[in-house]
């Protein structure tokens, strides 16, 4: 009698166990699917996407390089990576960088602002369906300069490098300098309105 007692109890230990799994993975898919509804958010218009990302990339750089990229289309910024000791030029930047939204970097030596080679680097945003686009322009030019911010050697290690005039055109890099030095002699004159027209 106390075997088949035993065995009773056993069986209805097991049941419970079986019936409080069911329940707590249940609960698990329960959450998981509510999560699921509220953390996918639904597609933006690419309009509304280039509003946005230009919003951010406004809220991170600072003034005259948002102001640049409003006015010219792009940013020069200096790099971080200095020359190298055994050079005996003064200290600065070994490159300056022009930053063109969803185009290669251009490096350009710091006093001649020649333009020396161009780096293919790409941030493309991939969709849960498998579909690869081209990030917006703000978030485009916001990943190359944080890139080149936090990690210039790391950009200058993986991207592609080419030669100038590769994708960039040589008429649009001498174009756009000729640009930027006019509009930094507007800026520098005091007046934010004279380079816009400038630019």
């Amino acid at each position: 009698m106390t075997g088949l007692w035993v065995l009773l109890l056993v069986s209805c230990l097991a049941i419970v166990a079986a019936v409080a799994r069911h329940v707590a993975v249940s609960r698990r898919r329960a959450r998981r699917r509510r999560a699921r509804s509220w953390v996918g958010e639904p597609r933006l218009s690419r309009a509304h996407a280039e509003q946005r990302s230009l919003k951010l990339l406004r809220s991170v750089v600072n003034r005259e390089e948002w102001e640049m990229y409003r006015d010219l289309g792009f940013m020069c910024v200096d790099g971080r990576r200095p020359l190298r000791p055994d050079r005996a030029q003064a200290p600065g930047p070994r490159y300056r960088y022009l930053i063109y939204p969803n185009l290669p970097v251009v490096a350009l030596l710091p006093r001649s602002m020649a333009p020396v080679r161009e780096y293919c680097i790409e941030f493309p945003e991939r969709r849960p369906n498998g579909e690869v686009e081209m990030l917006p322009a703000g978030d485009d030019m916001l990943a190359k300069w944080m890139t080149l911010r936090s990690d210039e050697e790391q950009l200058l290690a993986f991207a592609n490098v080419s030669s100038v005039d590769c994708q960039v055109p040589m008429g649009q890099i001498e174009r756009d300098l000729k640009r930027l030095e006019r509009w930094r002699r507007a800026r520098v004159a005091g007046s934010p309105r004279a380079a816009a027209r400038a630019a």
